[in-house]
């Protein structure tokens, strides 16, 4: 009869091997006792049966061990990669492009961060709500000069300002696969940007046509008719909780961007050119692949992350020992 080729690729398999030395253990275990049971246990054996027993009772106890060793390796192995591939998922698109890419323009990467994220932005619109509260206070408030109210109006045109300003777009020299990841950064970041951008120009729109005329109306005739200034500061309002969403959607792009900057958790790098690349705050972990001669300088350069178990950033000054990344 032929051989099934299909039952000799399932012997092949791993879990298949496991169950093979499990089976092999617990039929080992079960001669060891039935042995020493029919001669009526050790005392009554004679010596070559003792030395056969003994043999028996020791590869039984191998057998177990290599057993619980193998699985327990295993079942450690298949949940670091579990691990590492929700960490993987949860790092965005952007962390899916070749590592040797994403750290050879890292430092043009991080420009771009700062450039469309000078400042907190979204914290930088929940001033400016603040600031029309604060206008609005000043409008009902008679223990207040109305003086006032032409400053803040004034100080909320250059906030708004300031928040409005647009980087320039990226032009770079690199090469044709680093100019494809800058432009995809530099898309993802830009999308949010430009609608928050939008809104805000359309905010300070509101501001000179409607708000400013009110406000000066306001102090010609007194706070005797307070109510057009509070209805568009009440649109004000309205309009900049608008841009606090797409705020914090550029918030999210940026941690992104951020994230395929920094985190090598996992990453193959032993094809990257890293003599002027600036590797301070990047994250990487034992499954981290380095170039010859870097791991030892990276590990030297390195301190756990204090965030994860057995990841490590690279600091700005090195250590004086040697960390590894699985203590």
């Amino acid at each position: 009869m032929g051989s099934d080729p299909r039952a000799a690729e399932r012997n092949d398999r791993p879990d298949n091997l496991d169950t093979l030395l499990s089976t092999v253990h617990h039929r080992l275990g079960i001669a060891v006792v039935d042995r020493l049971n029919a001669h009526g246990g050790p005392p009554e054996l004679r010596t070559p049966d003792l030395a056969l027993d003994r043999l028996l009772a020791a590869t039984h106890r191998a057998t177990g061990t290599a057993v619980s060793r193998r699985m327990s390796r295993d079942a450690s192995a298949a949940q670091r990669d579990s691990a590492l591939q929700a960490r993987l998922g949860a790092r965005g698109p952007l962390a899916r492009r070749p590592a040797t890419i994403r750290v050879k323009y890292r430092e043009e990467t991080l420009r771009l961060v700062r450039n469309y994220w000078p400042v907190d932005l979204a914290e930088a619109v929940r001033t400016a709500v603040r600031i029309v509260q604060d206008l609005c206070e000043l409008a009902v408030d008679s223990a207040q000069p109305l003086s006032r109210a032409d400053t803040a109006v004034e100080q909320l045109r250059q906030h708004l300002e300031g928040m409005s300003l647009r980087p320039a777009p990226h032009r770079s020299q690199a090469a044709v696969t680093g100019l494809d990841y800058l432009d995809a950064v530099e898309s993802a970041l830009a999308d949010p940007a430009e609608r928050l951008a939008d809104e805000l120009h359309s905010i300070r729109e509101l501001v000179d046509e409607e708000l400013a005329p009110s406000v000066a109306a306001l102090v010609t005739t007194g706070r005797a008719y307070p109510f057009g200034v509070e209805v568009v500061a009440q649109d004000l309002i309205d309009d900049l909780a608008q841009s606090c969403e797409y705020a914090d959607a550029l918030v999210k792009a940026v941690a992104e961007v951020e994230r395929a900057s920094n985190d090598f958790v996992g990453a193959d790098l032993t094809n990257a050119k890293l003599d002027d690349v600036p590797l301070e705050g990047i994250l990487w972990d034992a499954t981290t692949l380095w170039p010859a001669r870097w791991e030892t300088r990276v590990r030297r350069a390195s301190l756990p992350s204090g965030e994860e178990h057995g990841v490590l950033v690279v600091a700005a000054e090195g250590c004086d020992f040697v960390i590894h990344a699985d203590a």
